[in-house]
Formats: C-alpha cells, structure tokens, sequence
C-alpha cells in the first residue's frame, strides 16, 4: 500500500510583495519534497494589525505553518505576541538577521518595506517561473508544455519534482517535469516541440530501489520496489531518451537537489552570469 506524501499548508506573510520570502521557503521545502506535499498562500502588503489577524485568522483555519518578512518593528511584534495567543508555529525571516545587522553595523535599518525584494521586472518573471513550474508538476498543463524553458524527464523517484522547483527559484527558469513510466506512451508533445531544452534524468537501479524502499519503509511493492524492475524502467527512459533526439542526460546518483540544478543549467547553458 502506498504511502502518500504529507500535505501541509505554509503561509507567508509580508509587508511588501512577498516573493521574496517565498521563494527563500520554496527553496526551504524542496529539500522535504520526499515526505511533505507543500501549499504556499502568500499574503502581501500587510501594513495594519487588522490586515495580520485576518491574515492569522485564515492561517489558524488551515492549521498552517507561518513564514513572516516583515520589515515593520510594530508589525513584527503583533506577530510574536499573536503566534503565542494562537498557538501557531511561525518563523521570522527578517527580524533576527536585522537585529544582528544593527548590533554589528552599529546603524539602524532604513526600514522600508520591499528594499530587500528584487527588482520589479525580475519579480515578474520570479513569479511567472514559480507559477509555471507548480503548475506543471508530474505531467500536468501539458498543454502549455511549449512555454517552457526547461522539461525534465524521468523515472518515478527521481528529484524530478524539487529540481525543477529548486531551478525555479533560483535560476528564474520556467520548468516543466514530465514522469516516464514504462508501458505508457509519454506525451506526442514531446516529439513534436523544438523550443524548450530537454533534460532526462537516470540513477543507478539499486540506488532508486533503495529511495523507493524508503519511502515504504522498506515494503516490497510489487514492480516498483525490485532493482531488476527499476532496470528496465531505466531501459525504457532512454529509449525514449534516444528517440527524442538531443535531450541532455544527467545522472542524479546520489546527488543532492543544488547539484543536480547546477548541471542543468550547466549543460544548457543557462546559468544566470
């Protein structure tokens, strides 16, 4: 019997547009992408205590973990005294780094909201990027497939997911993952498209056994679970690979989320320097 990932509602609270502090938590949550499925609700341009507890209150209905980056002094102190009355689970982002910044610098901060966001026009395709990618997780809007910069490909269990949401946030890339199963035909766009650059995926056969097996805590299931099965899993892949023409392989092997993205964009060319 297959065990689901978790699903947990995060909140993020800011007194500027927040993309900033979502994309610090998108980037934090990639590296739980095994165990937790995430929903991020962004709350932005909060200015009063009214717009934080109605903000708190629809946090509190979903039970949901609280990220705040509040520039605000004030702000951030109905914060702290309200997470306590609520019994919320919520994390500062900004306030400790700025409180150790004025001790260090001896100065105080400007304080206005926004100054630690990106850009305007970057925050746009920030959040284009973001958007996109979630919206086309595990074979999903296929078809706006074509509006993607980057597809990955791959077996099950093979960090397609927290790759492609880890060159998001940090490469401003609009990624598309499209799993691989064998017995299913994958999807004709594959074929046909010529813009976005292909990436396919592999991994060692018992290292993904292992991975999978973890995952059900150590159960065998039935044509998933067996390194004889997962080999011809990878076989189908890369004949797929090898029908595609092009398409750039990376092998995930023990490599972690950061590596793995820094790859892609190396192999493609597109790191942001």
């Amino acid at each position: 019997m297959s065990q689901a990932r978790r699903r947990v509602k995060v909140h993020v609270f800011s007194d500027a547009t927040g993309l900033t502090a979502e994309r610090v938590t998108l980037a934090a949550l990639t590296q739980f992408s095994r165990n937790i499925q995430a929903e991020i609700l962004r709350h932005s341009h909060l200015k009063t205590p009214s717009q934080i507890n109605k903000a708190l209150n629809r946090a509190e209905r979903d039970q949901a973990l609280v990220i705040y980056s509040l520039v605000d002094e004030k702000l951030r102190l109905i914060m702290d005294q309200q997470r306590h009355r609520r019994s919320l689970e919520a994390y500062d982002l900004l306030g400790p780094l700025l409180t150790r910044m004025s001790r260090r610098f001896r100065a105080s901060p400007s304080l206005h909201p926004g100054m630690l966001h990106v850009a305007g026009e970057e925050s746009m395709r920030l959040a284009a990027a973001i958007d996109y990618t979630l919206r086309h997780d595990d074979g999903a809007g296929l078809e706006s497939l074509g509006r993607a910069d980057v597809i990955v490909m791959g077996v099950s269990r093979t960090s397609k997911t927290p790759t492609s949401l880890y060159l998001s946030c940090n490469y401003d890339l609009k990624v598309a993952n499209v799993p691989l199963v064998r017995g299913m035909e994958p999807p004709g766009k594959l074929f046909t498209l010529k813009r976005p650059r292909k990436v396919g995926f592999t991994i060692n056969p018992d290292v993904l056994a292992q991975i999978r097996r973890s995952r059900y805590q150590g159960q065998v299931v039935q044509g998933y679970t067996d390194a004889r099965d997962i080999a011809r899993e990878l076989a189908y892949s890369h004949e797929i690979y090898d029908m595609l023409k092009g398409v750039k392989l990376v092998d995930v092997t023990n490599l972690p989320i950061e590596e793995v993205a820094g790859r892609v964009v190396r192999m493609l060319g597109l790191s942001k320097t």
